[in-house]
């Protein structure tokens, strides 16, 4: 849908988004948001995560539209905690190569940054992010680990570099970590990740706060997952690193992924009551299954990807069609003038020549 909304005597185009379609989430947001800087083109989206149990944009959208709208210059409307409809109208890139964000809450570090690498697609040069506060490991959301080996890689087959570099671990329910990050889009080109290679390497790190050192968290989610991962018989080798971290909230975490040219991850965040060979174990069985499916790209990376499919063209071999895929090729339609084409037997999402 869109309308034509006057502003300032000049009559915009402006793309309208239910922010309750589908999915319902905060993804809309975060899609659009990088979208609209990227193109140029002006958004209001309505109902903004109607489909969650406190909809409405949280801290961690708020930091993330409005370090976006300064790479832009953007005008905004509504961009505040709990506002159910907002208007992102960006301006032009101007040259800005030094973002810094601060997340008050232990929102997720990896989702505030996906909206700013989406519009680094159009930026010339390397940018800079650095990151205060927010959770490496938060809840539903990928740690900042998983974005540094999986989507990272992933992402490089599209022509753009990501180097992220964790500084200092946060986890909830009061965050504090710290992150720098650097972007470099050498050029937009297609990609084709669709291939499938049994076996494999699998690595990982297992994460806890400075203060679980003493029960042996890290080590024991570690442990957990490789006895789980051996026992599977299909990796040629398992490799968990461990490691403690000063920390402003106790917390632990673990995530593991497949290299080899596959774009396969997992991962597991402790929580109170939560066993730490459990944490390691979740992780480990969710690995066994992505690998069982014999794609290229897990469920969770796929909609990642959607966006960047986008913007450079190709196709990928996912595990699963989820309802944030779905959602995902919905708003970059919008955007980006593009038809994907979606074919669930054999779940390979493309864009249609």
């Amino acid at each position: 849908m869109a309308s034509f909304l006057c502003i300032s005597e000049k009559c915009i185009f402006m793309i309208v988004i239910d922010g309750g379609y589908h999915e319902g989430g905060g993804q809309i947001v975060r899609t659009a948001v990088g979208l609209s800087a990227l193109t140029g083109k002006e958004f209001r989206i309505d109902n903004i995560r109607a489909k969650r149990p406190n909809p409405g944009l949280s801290f961690q959208h708020v930091c993330a539209v409005n370090a976006v709208a300064h790479m832009c210059s953007a005008r905004t409307k509504g961009v505040f905690v709990g506002s159910k409809s907002m208007e992102f109208l960006p301006g032009k890139y101007g040259g800005v190569r030094d973002i810094k964000v601060k997340i008050p809450t232990a929102g997720a570090i990896g989702l505030v940054l996906q909206p700013l690498i989406i519009a680094a697609f159009g930026v010339k040069g390397k940018m800079n992010i650095e990151i205060e506060g927010g959770a490496s490991f938060g809840k539903r959301a990928p740690p900042v680990t998983y974005i540094q080996n999986v989507f990272c890689r992933a992402i490089s087959a599209f022509g753009c570099d990501v180097k992220v570099d964790v500084l200092r671990h946060g986890f909830y329910p009061k965050g504090g970590g710290r992150t720098r990050i650097g972007i470099d889009v050498r050029e937009r080109k297609m990609a084709d990740l669709v291939s499938f290679r049994d076996g494999g390497c699998v690595n990982g790190l297992s994460v806890a706060s400075r203060d679980l050192e003493r029960r042996d968290v890290a080590r024991r989610q570690a442990e957990s997952a490789k006895k789980i991962l051996h026992e599977a018989g299909v990796f040629e080798r398992v490799s968990i690193d461990t490691r403690y971290a000063d920390s402003v909230s106790a917390g632990s975490g673990i995530v593991l992924w497949i290299g080899d040219n596959m774009f396969l991850g997992a991962s597991s965040v402790g929580e109170v009551g939560k066993r730490a060979e459990d944490v390691g174990g979740e992780a480990a069985f969710e690995l066994i299954e992505e690998h069982k499916a014999e794609a290229c790209v897990d469920k969770y990376l796929c909609d990642q990807l959607i966006p960047i499919l986008g913007i450079c063209g190709g196709k990928i071999k996912t595990s699963e069609i989820t309802k944030h895929t779905e959602t995902n090729i919905w708003v970059v339609e919008k955007f980006m003038g593009v038809v994907f084409c979606v074919n669930r037997e054999d779940k390979i999402v493309s864009i249609r020549t």
